[in-house]
């Protein structure tokens, strides 16, 4: 979904660099595709039991370092193709906010303020789109944050879609739903996260094929 929010991003803007785009698109990928969720097991602990923490640790590091050297060049790049130092200072601080967040939500720091579903559609939806359309355009403007704001709401769907599910897979296996006027009726852990599940898949796949479709039509003559 943030690389789709990347692509959306960058369909807004008069102009599109695929230069730029695609550096982008390799910035996400590193950043928040390994790093950010190698960060978020070696604090959350899903998968140890496949990857080991100097794996875990490698898979961090290295992939931020590779995106934080593209974002450099993309500053660079800013400078030279815009000859205005605003480019790149602004590139610089959405970088620093996207780091920040990255070490803030995925480590619980500051006591798990910023590790919130509100945080989270922001620093994977809003500014993902924003970011995207900021280094094409080099402008921010009203309508691009409207619809920023609507791609955090359709993060914040799929997050606590995913969070309701973790939840109840993880806890003791349900076997029976029981109703105030005393009725009851079977069910499994399964068949109560079926539905919610499905609709967190499908808003995943609304989220890509309206970036994939969007962005096709702005490339296809």
């Amino acid at each position: 979904m943030v690389l789709s929010y990347v692509l959306i991003g960058a369909v807004l803007s008069p102009t599109i660099h695929l230069d730029r785009l695609a550096l982008t698109l390799l910035a996400y990928f590193l950043g928040l595709g390994f790093s950010a969720h190698a960060l978020n097991e070696l604090y959350a602990a899903n998968w140890t039991g496949r990857l080991g923490k100097a794996e875990l640790r490698a898979t961090f590091l290295l992939p931020l370092c590779g995106a934080l050297a593209v974002g450099a060049y993309g500053m660079f790049k800013l400078f030279s193709e815009s000859s205005s130092i605003m480019a790149p200072i602004t590139l610089m601080t959405f970088m620093i906010l996207e780091t920040f967040f990255l070490f803030a939500y995925n480590s619980d720091a500051f006591n798990g303020r910023f590790h919130s579903d509100t945080w989270f559609a922001f620093s994977w939806a809003t500014l993902p789109t924003l970011i995207s359309y900021y280094v094409n355009a080099l402008t921010i403007t009203p309508e691009a944050l409207l619809v920023a704001v609507g791609m955090a709401a359709t993060a914040g769907i799929e997050i606590n879609l995913s969070r309701w599910c973790k939840d109840f897979r993880r806890g003791s296996t349900l076997t029976e739903l029981h109703f105030e006027d005393g009725t009851h009726q079977r069910m499994n852990t399964l068949e109560l996260v079926a539905k919610p599940e499905k609709a967190l898949k499908l808003i995943v796949l609304a989220v890509d094929i309206i970036a994939i479709g969007l962005i096709t039509y702005r490339l296809l003559p």
